[in-house]
């Protein structure tokens, strides 16, 4: 029989943003899997429309659900789980993977990117900022366990903070100063990478910015570690 892979992005409401589309387009034909790009926002490619699409394949039996998003939040725990469960085929077996950033593929980028950004940049902590959540504490714990792993590994402190949720960017600045190497741990490049730098930059100056994860092949080797660890 045949798998069905759904690679779920966040999306943007109004319309389908290109980040990482190519990306993706790329690994699902590389696999020659039978696989679909949806989105959680918006009215196009939805959520509901890919698991429709899939499921109504021919021989499709098993569908693999594989959110692109970094942590367990609420779109990975109410969002996805609530509107799959309206359109899902119960002849279907479902297997939905856990979100990236506790991959061992993206805590070894961030040694790598940010290893290097200290050497070219020395003298200077880091701040990692990720999306964070004001509904679950699991998010940022795994942040900080992952700052306190990669920093012990490039022997630079990595000051964690959040977009929302608690501690935002600026409660932390209010102790931490910089200058920084920021660290945007964020899928895409568009306008909240843009606010986080905005934030940081109306109370800090001089910080080194570096490039968010779009496009980059880390989310295809944090992908295939997933889909592994489903047994796919």
């Amino acid at each position: 029989m045949t798998t069905g892979y759904l690679y779920v992005l966040h999306g943007r409401r109004g319309k389908i943003p290109e980040s990482n589309l190519e990306l993706l387009t790329g690994f699902i034909a590389d696999e020659g899997q039978l696989g679909r790009i949806s989105f959680l926002e918006g009215d196009e490619q939805t959520l509901e429309d890919g698991i429709t699409d899939l499921q109504t394949q021919p021989g499709v039996d098993h569908l693999v659900i594989v959110p692109v998003l970094l942590y367990s939040a609420t779109h990975m725990r109410w969002d996805i789980p609530a509107r799959s469960a309206k359109v899902l085929d119960p002849a279907i077996k479902v297997t939905v993977t856990e979100p990236l950033a506790e991959t061992e593929a993206v805590e070894r980028y961030l040694e790598r990117t940010l290893g290097a950004a200290v050497q070219a940049f020395p003298n200077r902590r880091v701040l990692l900022i990720a999306h964070g959540t004001p509904h679950f504490p699991e998010p940022f714990e795994q942040l900080q366990a992952l700052a306190a792993r990669v920093g012990k590994a490039i022997g630079v402190e990595i000051v964690p903070t959040n977009h929302v949720g608690h501690p935002k960017i600026e409660e932390t600045l209010v102790d931490e100063h910089g200058p920084f190497i920021v660290e945007r741990l964020f899928l895409t490049d568009g306008r909240l990478a843009a606010k986080m730098k905005a934030r940081v930059q109306a109370i800090e100056s001089g910080d080194i910015f570096l490039p968010t994860l779009e496009d980059d092949p880390v989310i295809i080797n944090a992908i295939r570690e997933r889909l592994a660890q489903a047994g796919m």
